[in-house]
């Protein structure tokens, strides 16, 4: 058996070495083997060029693990990219990844912001004290203007130390409070050629980086460049998508507020139109903006050049709103925990314009009140079924029971008095009309005095004014209103002369009195409202009811003495005097009351004396 030649068999063993994946020391076992067997000359030379082909080939191999390990990696950062939610989470794995793929102490990624015509720092990995996020690298000086002008990975294995690197003071503060010293730069550039920012992995020894090194990192630039790029442009169709959307959203709301505001204004624009009073209009307006809202009379306290155009304005956590028409009606005020909107604001504003256009239709309603009353009080002839027709038109009956007041504030007639009376006698069912000095009010009912001091009352609270008001009445005929209004305005001046301000009186109320202050005395007409209602009934039953009353007064109030003078029993003369205080009520026995009645009396007899002699003179 032939033996295979020395170095034939070592050469085989160093390959045995390889495939067994021998550490490198072992290498030198064969050569010296060779040596203590007294190999020399050529085949100990072959041997040893062996040897370092063996160290050779294992450099290559450890060389493709490494290329094999990067790419590995590279491939895993590649599907971390890709699984990334939006480009800030992109960003820190980015650098996490190139921090760990190099091995070095702490990365960092800048991204270029047009808005301040610089890269800005994103995301920072490893140990970092004075480089943080939003820190502004300077554009000139660093390892990133120097990639960014090379389009390539631009390194240094001592930053500071290095000559050929355009420093910047503000770079060099950072690397060295961060005591950096091996530094690499990869530029990030988009599809087309424009600059996106500047990935950076730095160490804190020195370190020479290697061609493959170098080569990967840039490899794994273009990656996070496209993978950025498209972060950042999903980022922005995203915001547009969420900017349409929530135009949109905004838009129907918008339009669903118009719909909104359009109902409301027209259900307030239905109680304009059907007349609807005032706490009506008050009530839906609060029900529509969810909030208490009452109207103050007077001066709404908005400059005369701002009223045509005046808006609802906040103050002390209230909205007020003027209320304007012809003339300024006052404001409206609203509270409500929650704010207001803008559509609540228009809301608001649209419920101070109905409220001025439905006092504004009242006030034109009034003015035909005020012409139809003023007609009444001028008794003019031939006018009857033109008042007949106009009556009708206003929903007054003047064939009912009704009294006329003549009510006087103190200190003036205001425009919210008059505003107050064009209220009242619409809700009264009545007229009004205005003078100089005082308000005329044709109301129903069947008491002067009475319906003088409610009204009187309500214009004290409306006008925060002392009202003073005479009556006359009551009357169920449309002529008797000249009559009435004139007894009424006796009343007044006789309370005025008598210094009693803030009194109320009727005829009735004043008696003989209000005959002897009258300028123009109407006897006849005071007989009629003392003792008007004796005659009248007399004169139908053929009763003794006025000499009953007259033989009691004589008879110092005797039934039995006046039932002597008047040849009737007691009884008869007491049943007659019930029958005198049911038609002029009890008054007839009181101290004043019975001066009047006593004197109506007198009156009435000596008038039926004087016709009495008139016409026998004539006879």
């Amino acid at each position: 058996m032939c033996r295979a030649e020395p170095d034939v068999v070592d050469a085989v063993r160093y390959l045995e070495l390889l495939a067994s994946e021998a550490p490198a020391t072992s290498f030198r076992d064969p050569v010296a083997d060779a040596k203590s067997r007294g190999v020399g000359g050529a085949d100990l030379r072959r041997l040893s060029r062996a040897e370092r082909l063996a160290h050779e080939v294992r450099g290559l191999i450890e060389q493709q693990r490494r290329r094999t390990a990067s790419l590995s990696g590279l491939l895993d950062a590649t599907r971390d990219l890709l699984d990334a939610g939006d480009v800030a989470g992109m960003l820190g794995l980015v650098t996490r990844r190139v921090r760990t793929l190099l091995h070095l102490d702490m990365s960092y990624v800048s991204l270029y912001d047009p808005e301040l015509d610089a890269d800005v720092v994103r995301a920072v990995d490893g140990h970092a004290s004075g480089l943080t996020p939003g820190f502004q690298v300077p554009k000139e000086g660093g390892l990133g203007a120097a990639a960014h002008r090379r389009v390539a990975p631009f390194s240094t294995s001592d930053y500071l130390a290095d000559p050929d690197i355009r420093h910047s003071p503000e770079i060099d503060e950072v690397v060295r409070s961060e005591g950096l010293r091996a530094v690499v730069a990869v530029p990030l550039s988009r599809s087309d050629g424009t600059h996106l920012g500047v990935l950076y992995a730095a160490g804190r020894e020195v370190r020479h980086f290697a061609s493959d090194e170098i080569a990967l990192v840039g490899e794994f630039g273009r990656l996070v460049a496209q993978a950025v790029s498209v972060g950042l442009e999903r980022q922005r169709i995203r915001a547009t998508v969420e900017r349409l959307s929530s135009d949109v959203r905004r838009a129907e709301e918008e339009r669903e507020r118009g719909w909104r505001l359009r109902g409301s204004q027209n259900t307030l624009m239905e109680l304009v139109l059907s007349g609807a009073d005032v706490d009506r209009l008050l009530v839906v307006a609060g029900q529509l903006l969810e909030a208490d809202i009452r109207f103050e009379e007077g001066d709404s306290e908005v400059p005369r050049h701002d009223q045509g155009t005046a808006a609802p304005k906040e103050a002390d956590g209230r909205w007020t709103c003027p209320v304007r028409g012809a003339v300024d009606y006052g404001r409206l005020v609203l509270s409500r925990a929650q704010p207001l909107h803008d559509l609540d604001v228009a809301l608001l504003r649209s419920c101070a314009q109905a409220l001025a256009a439905l006092l504004q239709s009242r006030a034109t309603g009034t003015a035909l009140q005020d012409d139809f009353l003023e007609a009444l009080l001028a008794a003019r002839p031939g006018t009857r079924q033109l008042t007949a027709r106009r009556a009708r038109g206003l929903e007054i009956d003047l064939h009912s029971p009704h009294v006329v007041v003549v009510a006087r504030p103190e200190g003036g007639l205001s425009d919210r008095a008059r505003a107050w009376a064009a209220v009242y006698a619409r809700e009264a069912g009545g007229l009004c009309s205005r003078r100089e000095e005082h308000v005329v009010l044709l109301l129903p009912g069947a008491d002067p005095s009475a319906v003088a001091r409610a009204a009187a009352d309500s214009c004290t609270v409306a006008t925060g004014r002392t009202v003073t008001a005479g009556a006359a009445g009551p009357g169920a005929r449309p002529d008797a209103a000249p009559g009435m209004y004139k007894q009424a305005v006796r009343c007044l001046d006789a309370i005025t002369v008598l210094g009693a301000t803030g009194g109320v009186a009727s005829p009735r109320d004043l008696g003989f009195l209000e005959l002897l202050l009258a300028d123009e005395r109407d006897v006849k007409g005071f007989i009629g409202a003392v003792i008007g209602p004796l005659l009248e009934y007399d004169e139908q039953r053929s009763t003794d009811l006025v000499p009953t009353l007259e033989a009691y007064y004589a008879a110092n109030s005797s039934p039995t003495r006046a039932g002597e003078r008047l040849f009737v029993h007691a009884n008869t003369v007491a049943r007659r005097l019930e029958r005198v205080s049911e038609l002029i009520g009890p008054r007839w026995q009181e101290g004043a009351g019975a001066l009047e009645v006593q004197l109506a009396l007198r009156m009435y007899r000596v008038r039926t004396y004087l016709r009495a002699t008139d016409d026998d003179g004539q006879g």
